[in-house]
């Protein structure tokens, strides 16, 4: 069996990850390398890195490994989401989600998102100073409330919602014990607010359809008809894993964007000539649409290094259903194995030389390559269905804050926590200007 191990009784290994993160894994890669055991979150865990590793994983769902994630996981996201069901379940979840992110949707959302895009930086230059990673939260799950869920709420109601959001969410990974005051009980408390908000939506919905002039995913997901017809119940679990994977993930991202083209502005120099040859460097400019946003090769290359050098999501956990082997170790049957994208990134390979340095232009070299280096969104039957759409939310974000503003981040090495995603410890202080 691998090396590695288990840590204490009951606990595991757990405590150590909850108060080192990532350093709990980098020690254990220095020391164990590439496949390793370790006792997280209740169950014994081999844990596998390495982009050939990770896509045997993937590849090897329903035949070698069946999604597992832990139990605080399963109980706050729900029965009714992707993540918790399998087969032909997850398959007809999946096939009403495509429809939600098709590209004749993604087409209707690109202006809504644009729009509320605009707005957040229009505010960020009229403040002395801003929070990034507070703000850019804000501004993702607007968008993901708006064009998901068709909520139109208020500031103080947004405020409020994303409180219980965050509490939600730092708690999908913790102890499975339902004890007031511990993290899993309190979790639940506001995943039942979360619900309710969610199905006061539906109700508005069959009462009166969509909020807006476009069809949130909410109400493709409503409509759909047929044998893949979805509960209410299974409904509002969708609708808040949409928030869940439609927003942090993207928030996160962001705040990598930020900070690497404040790193590099050679990349900002090379954006703004694509955006010249496009004739949309003013921040007048009219009305995006999706089609030319996808002809922008530098803009989407920028995206694709930001996701790469600091994934969103650091990996997954599936359950072994049949003992095979990875790099001559024994994953045995009834396991869990952890993949880690995050790891995997961090050690490059024979196509990804340098990982550590912030590079666009390497992706033209590695078109079409793409899956022999990069797992950020995971692959096989359960590879991310909203992909398209984070894609889109980071490429508008990124065109309109470097056409439109300056800004300046005193601190631009955070110290970073990867819990539940990367962020930055403090907040990241900014300071925003309008260009000219």
């Amino acid at each position: 069996s691998p090396p590695g191990g288990y840590g204490f009784p009951v606990f595991g290994e757990t405590l150590g990850f909850l108060i080192q993160g990532k350093a709990f894994f980098d020690k254990r890669r220095e020391k164990f390398g590439t496949v390793y055991k370790t006792h997280l979150l209740g169950k014994p865990t081999i844990r596998v890195i390495g982009v050939q590793n990770v896509k045997r994983i993937l590849a090897g769902e329903n035949d070698l490994v069946t999604a597992q994630w832990p139990t605080s996981t399963k109980l706050l996201l729900g029965d009714g989401s992707l993540t918790g069901s399998s087969g032909n379940i997850h398959n007809l979840r999946k096939k009403a989600l495509f429809k939600a992110f098709s590209n004749t949707a993604l087409e209707e959302y690109t202006q809504v998102i644009q729009s509320i895009t605009k707005d957040c930086i229009e505010h960020w230059c009229t403040q002395e100073n801003i929070l990034t990673h507070q703000e850019f939260k804000s501004l993702t799950f607007e968008i993901a409330c708006r064009v998901l869920l068709g909520i139109k709420m208020n500031k103080v109601e947004k405020t409020e919602l994303l409180g219980h959001f965050d509490t939600f969410l730092s708690n999908l990974f913790s102890l499975p014990m339902q004890i007031p005051g511990l993290g899993l009980y309190k979790g639940l408390k506001a995943r039942t607010i979360l619900l309710n908000k969610i199905g006061e939506c539906i109700q508005k919905k069959e009462k009166r359809g969509s909020c807006d002039a476009f069809q949130d995913a909410l109400s493709l997901l409503m409509d759909m008809s047929g044998t893949g017809r979805l509960s209410v119940t299974e409904i509002k679990d969708v609708g808040l894993e949409l928030l869940f994977a439609g927003h942090e993930t993207t928030a996160s991202a962001t705040v990598t964007i930020i900070l690497q083209l404040t790193k590099n502005k050679d990349v900002v120099s090379k954006f703004m000539e694509e955006l010249k040859s496009f004739g949309m460097s003013h921040s007048n400019y009219g009305d995006l649409n999706f089609e030319t946003l996808n002809k922008m090769k530098y803009l989407n290359n920028v995206v694709k290094e930001a996701i790469r050098i600091t994934p969103p999501i650091g990996g997954g956990y599936r359950k072994v259903l049949k003992t095979f082997e990875i790099d001559g170790y024994q994953i045995p049957k009834g396991w869990t194995v952890a993949y880690s994208i995050r790891d995997t990134h961090e050690l490059g390979n024979e196509l990804v030389l340098n990982p550590d340095e912030f590079d666009p232009d390497r992706w033209e070299s590695l078109q079409r390559r793409d899956n022999e280096h990069f797992v950020a969104f995971g692959g096989g039957r359960r590879g991310c269905a909203g992909k398209q759409f984070a894609l889109l939310i980071l490429k508008i974000f990124t065109l309109e804050i470097v056409r439109s503003c300056q800004w300046t981040i005193p601190n631009i090495n955070p110290k970073m926590k990867i819990i539940p995603v990367p962020h930055p410890a403090g907040d990241l202080p900014a300071q925003f200007t309008r260009k000219d």
